[in-house]
């Protein structure tokens, strides 16, 4: 038996060193105000471009693509309270559930709740805000991963080589990579790690794109917002 399994067999490995990253905050800082200017004006036009055809009068594979995206979002959000569930940040390595398919399935849950707002939007603007959008996440979330990637390899050392090379970096595997005790899912722990912040961005984001669906547009067209009002309650809101 080697060390990493000497490791593994005593439950998920513990943290027993401070990270050490040569330049980690300032690179995270530049990071973050990239997140900060190109995420959140995205996220405006997934708001301000989510108009429907007149009054939800649109084809109905748009419609499917729509309710598509929906699915795609409710799965960003509960890939990420299930991640949550599993993560003891700074304490312990993180290898079950999610983390057994792909080593980064926080950013998978993001990537996917940003997806499915893309696709939320009206025909053609959906198709391009997806693929900028997929642009502007890999080319940023590549240089965050890396940054807490060299973070855990200086905590944890051969046991988090070991899992590198069992667990895709992001697309998730097909089948879990399973050594050892694992710590189980704790629904109170993904609370502490604020799994209900997705839950309430993508509310208001929700809400905000169903105002442009059947209020916001049609009343910008010059119809009255009882004429609005109505076909909001007739189902224009999910494209009907």
């Amino acid at each position: 038996m080697n060390d990493t399994d000497n490791a593994f067999a005593e439950g998920p490995p513990k943290a027993r060193k401070q990270p050490k990253i040569k330049d980690g905050k300032q690179r995270e800082k530049r990071l973050d105000r990239l997140r900060l200017q190109g995420f959140w004006p995205l996220y405006a036009c997934f708001v301000l471009l989510a108009w429907t055809a007149p009054l939800g009068e649109e084809h109905a594979w748009q419609s499917a693509i729509r309710f598509t995206g929906l699915g795609v979002t409710l799965l960003g959000v509960l890939m990420r309270i299930w991640s949550n569930g599993y993560l003891l940040k700074k304490e312990e390595l993180a290898t079950a559930g999610p983390y057994g398919r792909t080593r980064n399935p926080l950013y998978v849950g993001t990537w996917l709740i940003g997806c499915g707002l893309a696709l939320n939007t009206a025909w053609p603007w959906n198709v391009m805000l997806l693929g900028f959008y997929n642009v502007m996440f890999f080319s940023i979330y590549k240089s965050q991963i890396r940054i807490e990637e060299e973070m855990l390899a200086s905590i944890y050392g051969e046991p988090y080589a070991e899992y590198c090379e069992n667990v895709p970096r992001f697309f998730p595997g097909l089948r879990p990579w399973r050594k050892g005790s694992v710590s189980a899912f704790s629904l109170s722990r993904a609370l502490r790690n604020r799994s209900w912040e997705p839950i309430l961005g993508v509310a208001i984001l929700w809400g905000a794109q169903m105002f442009m669906w059947s209020l916001g547009k049609p009343m910008i067209d010059g119809r009255s917002f009882s004429t609005a009002w109505q076909a909001f309650l007739g189902g224009a809101w999910i494209g009907i």
